[in-house]
């Protein structure tokens, strides 16, 4: 049976929450959830110590749709890439130094969900 969009929406905000607490614990501050723009959307803009961090956060209950890993293309990158630079332009009193982050969350039922946290994610991670 296929899920709705609307399941799929409702487990993606509760990973983008939980992933907002979870590097909130880690000493992240939240600067931005859900940052649209014409170019596209950024799901987490934190910020540790001198360091801007966009974060694409991924929640996967099985991999049906995709490895959480492999969910940002070149395309993706490509748009995150204008969007920040757009939340930097707005936002000049933040560093200018930032980094792509991808986080990707497997619920586990009965137990904490288990999480990849990929740092400093590159065009050269991409291509393989």
């Amino acid at each position: 049976m296929r899920k709705s969009s609307g399941y799929r929406k409702n487990l993606g905000n509760w990973g983008e929450s939980f992933a907002a607490e979870w590097l909130e614990g880690k000493g992240y501050q939240l600067l931005k959830r859900n940052y649209h723009t014409a170019y596209g959307e950024i799901d987490l803009i934190m910020r540790i110590d001198e360091e801007i961090v966009a974060v694409e956060v991924k929640t996967r209950k099985t991999d049906t749709f995709g490895m959480g890993e492999s969910s940002i293309t070149q395309k993706k990158l490509r748009a995150i890439i204008s969007c920040m630079e757009l939340f930097l332009m707005d936002n000049p009193e933040l560093p200018d130094s930032w980094q792509l982050d991808l986080l990707v969350i497997e619920p586990k039922p009965n137990n904490p969900p288990v999480i990849h946290h990929y740092e400093n994610v590159t065009l050269r991670d991409l291509n393989g």
